[in-house]
């Protein structure tokens, strides 16, 4: 890849090393098969099987490597048209639009022997090599299938194997090891000149892990079926956003992502409506009046009026109404919702729930999300450290677990910052620190008691023949009468 200066011949080789496309599907791709703001391609294969030909698509997350060459391959185009070949044909000859499977042939085999003298290197080798790279990394095998485009994980377990060669010499050196002795001056020997452990090299499990919330979910689901408003509450950073976006329901899901501006979701969310599912309710309403001039219309109603119209081309508790974040929630928000969650099932997670907006939740299943324990913590930092060298695991794992208190995204944070060294020594890993793990600490009960202890001191003047005792005394019983007042402003005004 040093080798390859062009950014066209980049892209090309990086799909099929890096997103496992066959020559032909590469060539004919197109920019609307790109999603780049998800960072997704979607692969029509056409693959000839007997007398039939076999459609399927299928989508495959791009790579950093391969986005970032596709975003300097661009600057190539001056337009982005979902029709436009992503490599034309330059023979103006040829009644194909895309370059074809021979000159990309053509160009592995001058790769191969001119620049980076790998034998044999054709379209295929690198869509091996990407299907190889999947199995070795412990993906499943049903999930090559699904990558590769096979219709069966049989054809996908070609890529399960392991070379001879390599066999053997792990077998050498399992019965080397198994042969050597272990005598008394060996083991003092092998102490004195140790050599450094090798490194462990964690593969990736996990594309987005979900540790240790299979209860909340099903819970959350549960709730939902039965029409059940939800809302999440817990510390920040204890994954409530990640549990909502993993929640699945038989029914379907408008998602609130801007609650700032709840007029234009409002608005937004109408037109959704009417140009998918509401979209035959649309025609009788407004037979005569054109969906594209609708948002200007809608734009000079009221909140109220458009809850109204929401309402009235949905059933109740149809939707399941999603909203991301309730803390930060405007007043006005606050009454759409109010009007809304009567006939929309909400899903909804919070820092916190103030005591002033708890008449709010009267209806509302409230679920806690905690951090997790030490158990949990070791699952999500193995299933986040993949690709990532580190010279002692067991610090590397109880290192965070110290720094976080268990706390999903300080463990993310920390984990992302380990990533930038190349290679993890104990004395690299303790230098990394997070603040996850402090505590919340109350102190009223300290204050009250120590208030309390100066106030017996009123009592004790006549033991010790101290009238200044008395004077103080008398200050920490007036101090212990009004503590009740300065203790309950200082605490959180929150119900959890």
């Amino acid at each position: 890849m040093n080798s390859i200066q062009d950014w066209k011949h980049k892209c090309l080789i990086l799909l099929m090393l890096d997103a496992g496309l066959r020559v032909s599907e590469a060539i004919s791709l197109k920019f609307g098969n790109f999603d780049f703001k998800e960072r997704m391609l979607n692969v029509k294969s056409l693959k000839k099987r007997k007398a039939a030909k076999d459609f399927s698509n299928r989508q495959i997350p791009l790579s950093q490597r391969l986005f970032s060459a596709l975003v300097e391959y661009s600057k190539e185009f001056k337009t982005f048209d979902t029709d436009t070949y992503l490599f034309p044909t330059t023979d103006k000859k040829c009644d194909r639009l895309h370059v074809s499977r021979q000159s990309v042939n053509n160009y592995l085999k001058r790769l191969s022997y001119k620049k980076c003298n790998i034998h044999d290197l054709h379209p295929h080798a690198l869509r091996h090599t990407f299907a190889t790279s999947l199995v070795a990394s412990g993906t499943e095998i049903n999930e090559v299938a699904d990558l590769l485009g096979h219709q069966s994980c049989d054809t996908s377990r070609i890529y399960t194997h392991i070379p001879k060669e390599q066999l053997k010499k792990s077998i050498d050196r399992a019965a080397q090891r198994m042969g050597e002795k272990s005598s008394f001056f060996m083991k003092i020997f092998g102490f004195m000149f140790a050599k450094q452990p090798p490194s462990i090299y964690i593969p990736n499990q996990s594309r987005a892990p979900i540790v240790a919330r299979s209860n909340e979910l099903q819970t959350v689901s549960e709730h939902l079926e039965k029409g059940t408003n939800v809302i999440l509450f817990g510390k920040y950073g204890t994954g409530k956003r990640l549990i909502l976006d993993s929640v699945t329901s038989t029914k379907k899901i408008l998602t609130f992502d801007d609650t700032a501006g709840i007029k234009t979701s409002l608005v937004y969310m109408l037109i959704y409506l009417y140009q998918n599912e509401k979209e035959q309710v649309y025609k009788l309403l407004f037979p005569n009046f054109e969906l594209d001039k609708m948002e200007t219309r809608l734009s000079r109603q009221s909140v109220g009026f458009l809850c109204d119209a929401i309402k009235q081309v949905t059933e109740p508790k149809e939707y399941i109404l999603k909203i991301k974040q309730f803390d930060d929630v405007t007043k006005q928000t606050l009454k759409v919702i109010d009007l809304l969650k009567d006939h929309f099932i909400i899903l909804t997670s919070a820092t916190e729930i103030s005591i002033t907006k708890a008449h709010f939740f009267g209806n509302f299943e409230k679920i806690e999300v905690k951090n997790l324990n030490r158990l949990q913590c070791f699952e999500l930092i193995h299933k986040l450290s993949y690709n990532i060298k580190v010279d002692n695991y067991e610090v590397y794992r109880d290192h965070i677990w110290n720094q976080t208190d268990g706390n999903p995204r300080a463990i993310t944070d920390m984990v992302e910052r380990y990533r930038n060294e190349p290679f993890l020594i104990t004395e690299t890993i303790r230098k990394i620190t997070h603040s996850g793990a402090i505590r919340e600490l109350d102190f009223s009960y300290v204050v009250v008691i120590l208030i309390a202890s100066m106030a017996v001191m009123r009592y004790m003047t006549s033991e010790l023949d101290n009238p200044a005792l008395r004077t103080i005394g008398g200050f920490a019983m007036i101090l212990l009468i009004i503590s009740r007042s300065f203790v309950s402003r200082s605490k959180r005004r929150v119900i959890a």
